[in-house]
């Protein structure tokens, strides 16, 4: 058995319950929102609570995964994120929107834990590779979470089916009682405040763990535009399909799982390509272009398109918009220096979920005041900046680096 194969089971296992339950929201989002009494592009807020909750985690980090371990903060994440489902289940809007802010919260410690369980576990030579193993974990979730988590709402109604989908989450959960105790203990362990989770301080973490390499605020900048098309797509895509454009809700969840499944497909075989050329890099750069023409195709949808071309569409949204995640990752870690993996991965990843979090509220708005398609255009415009910025960040240490062999060459 390759020795890298534990360490990622540990990670990908229990993210896939995590990210069924997390990407639940937005198929459930229709229902969910009609039993509040408000209406279904209100969800923006319910996904940008969600959002706040990942930055609350990510700015706090420093005070949870290097204290508790990364294995002990998987476990703690499992258990607010299904407290947070529990709110959010009530249809009581205040309720639900501190149920979204703990889901994320849960949610969000997969990243920087996992993130630290695969570099410390695993050789430096795979980690593009293993990195979108892993982060296909969330596409895989979404899956369940659109496919089975569809079927269930129309079988069972959209609690009962959100309450099913909490024990697959648990369920899944499971692994993490028989991991090796070492990986918890790899590194020495903080003594854990409870006060570091609410310190003013938090605020100014993300912007230091920039500076632990050079690279990293470009790279934080160029997923800033990924983190837009993803996340109109991954907040919206249901409710477009069905209020926007009058799909039937389990086609639409259909079509939302088609998109999640080539995602993952995408994330293996991208990162792949990303440890044969030696960089993540020109993949991103690709993949900006690609989410772009994406978003544009879907803008163009109308109520006439059959099934099949539909299936197609999302597949290659999914196969686009939603595959730069572990690369980017990969990246982070890899510019890191090896002690602050999780700090720079969390500070990287603040800026991600910080676009998440803004990113449903305006899309909302956007459509509500030019429609769906000027939202998705604009998300087009997000993913393009991202390949500007990576390009000429490219281009720009090529020409450093050429000056800097000037500087040093003999005349």
């Amino acid at each position: 058995m390759p020795p890298y194969l534990t360490p990622l089971l540990v990670v990908l296992v229990p993210l896939v319950g995590m990210s069924a339950l997390h990407l639940f929201l937005p198929v459930v989002a229709p229902e969910m929102m009609a039993a509040a009494g408000v209406d279904p592009t209100a969800y923006g807020w319910i996904a940008g609570a969600a959002g706040i909750g990942s930055i609350w985690l990510y700015m706090s980090n420093h005070g949870i995964t290097p204290a508790l371990g990364p294995v002990r903060t998987l476990r703690v994440g499992i258990l607010i994120g299904l407290a947070g489902a529990a709110l959010a289940m009530t249809a009581y809007l205040p309720l639900m929107v501190i149920g979204a802010v703990l889901l994320g919260f849960g949610y969000s410690t997969s990243t920087p834990a996992g993130s630290q369980i695969l570099a410390d576990q695993t050789p430096k030579a795979n980690w593009s590779m293993l990195f979108s193993l892993r982060q296909a974990g969330v596409p895989l979730g979404g899956v369940v979470a659109g496919g089975l988590g569809g079927l269930l709402i129309a079988q069972f109604g959209w609690r009962l089916a959100f309450a099913l989908i909490g024990l697959i989450c648990l369920t899944l959960a499971l692994v993490l009682l028989f991991v090796p105790r070492s990986y918890n203990t790899t590194r020495p362990l903080k003594a854990f405040r409870l006060s570091a989770i609410f310190s003013p301080s938090n605020l100014q973490r993300p912007f230091r763990a920039l500076g632990l390499a050079p690279g990293l605020i470009r790279l934080a900048l160029a997923c800033a535009g990924f983190a837009t098309v993803q996340s109109a797509f991954f907040s919206f895509y249901v409710i477009y399909l069905h209020a926007g454009l009058g799909y039937g809700l389990a086609l639409s969840g259909t079509l939302f799982a088609v998109l999640q499944a080539s995602s993952v497909l995408g994330r293996i075989v991208l990162g792949f390509v990303a440890d044969r050329l030696g960089s993540p890099r020109p993949v991103l750069v690709a993949l900006s272009i690609c989410s772009a023409g994406s978003a544009v195709l879907v803008a163009t949808l109308d109520p006439g398109h059959g099934t099949l071309f539909l299936a197609s569409v999302s597949a290659l949204a999914g196969a686009s918009v939603a595959t730069w995640n572990g690369l980017y990752l990969a990246e982070a870690a890899s510019l890191a220096p090896p002690e602050s993996v999780s700090e720079a991965v969390a500070g990287t990843t603040f800026f991600v979920f910080l676009t998440y979090t803004v990113t449903p509220p305006i899309f909302g708005a956007l459509t509500d005041a030019f429609g769906y398609e000027a939202a998705f255009l604009a998300a087009a415009a997000g993913a393009a900046s991202s390949g500007v910025v990576l390009f000429s960040g490219r281009k720009r240490s090529g020409n450093d680096q050429s000056q800097a062999q000037r500087t040093t060459s003999p005349e």
